[in-house]
């Protein structure tokens, strides 16, 4: 209290003159029409300009709400989708009052929505940073993909964030098949265009035609069957070779991703446990 009283004396003109101003500039308001209404009209263009601006914030912060809310949307769908596959291979069993029951190993798969914060398409190996982690459940080794394909898989993890390989890095491997043959083979990455990956290992016997669609094969448990990649845009058979050389075009825009879903198979651990087991007859 001191100290605003000191303020005051200190700056007693200053703030007299102020005082003054205002009331000068009141009276000549209140008394004159035409400054009335510049007035008037000044407030009220500023009022709006200021509101404008206030709402414009709002909308976008409201739009990253909406926006966030409608990736989890979809990831419950997903994970419905991707359990309602599992249901169609599954046996389902009759208990003792002859009544149908689903086995509770169905749900086999969970999907979390995510941001991409960080996102390269233009080095040789490119990866991206998520805004989810281990805290969420977010876990390596789990599949990423788009709205419209796969992206890459999880290779790391802190509390919040979490580092995929995308499809555009030289290390990627992914299992994948014709969907409209089921002729299978591995897809890679060979540093180019960011739009194009490559397809071997499908056998030159193959049938195979100009727009294909590539899928995933499912012989991986990192991705479902049936996930979407890409196109055949171009196929050839060097001399000598006994496989195709195939260019894939990606459904996916890597350098245009926002929201990304995670897949998580629940019983991955144990599948990994079991298959291990198969080193002890080699």
């Amino acid at each position: 209290m001191i100290r605003f009283l000191q303020l005051v004396v200190q700056n007693g003109s200053f703030i007299l003159f102020l005082i003054l101003q205002t009331y000068c500039i009141y009276q000549v308001i209140q008394y004159n029409q035409r400054q009335k209404d510049i007035y008037i009209y000044s407030s009220q263009k500023w009022t709006n300009s200021l509101q404008s601006k206030i709402n414009t914030v709002n909308n976008y912060f409201s739009l990253r709400k909406k926006n966030d809310d409608l990736a989890q949307e979809n990831a419950n769908l997903l994970t419905q989708q991707l359990n309602h596959q599992s249901l169609l291979n599954t046996i389902v069993s009759i208990d003792t009052n002859k009544q149908n029951k689903i086995d509770s190993g169905l749900a086999r798969y969970h999907v979390l929505a995510a941001k991409v914060i960080n996102n390269s398409v233009s080095k040789v190996n490119n990866t991206m940073t998520l805004d989810k982690g281990s805290k969420a459940g977010v876990l390596p080794g789990m599949g990423v993909v788009g709205p419209h394909g796969v992206v890459g898989i999880v290779t790391d993890t802190s509390e919040h964030f979490s580092l995929v390989m995308s499809l555009l890095h030289t290390k990627s491997k992914l299992s994948v098949k014709l969907k409209r043959s089921h002729f299978f083979g591995t897809l890679s990455w060979k540093g180019r265009n960011p739009e194009i990956v490559e397809l071997n290992d499908i056998q030159k016997y193959a049938d195979l035609k100009l727009n294909d669609t590539i899928v995933t094969s499912g012989f991986s448990i990192v991705f479902p069957e049936g996930l979407p990649i890409g196109t055949v845009d171009a196929f050839q058979v060097e001399a000598g070779g006994f496989s195709y050389s195939i260019n894939v075009k990606l459904f996916e825009n890597l350098s245009a991703l926002d929201h990304v879903y995670l897949i998580n198979h629940l019983y991955k651990s144990e599948k990994n446990q079991l298959e291990n087991l198969s080193t002890k007859y080699e």
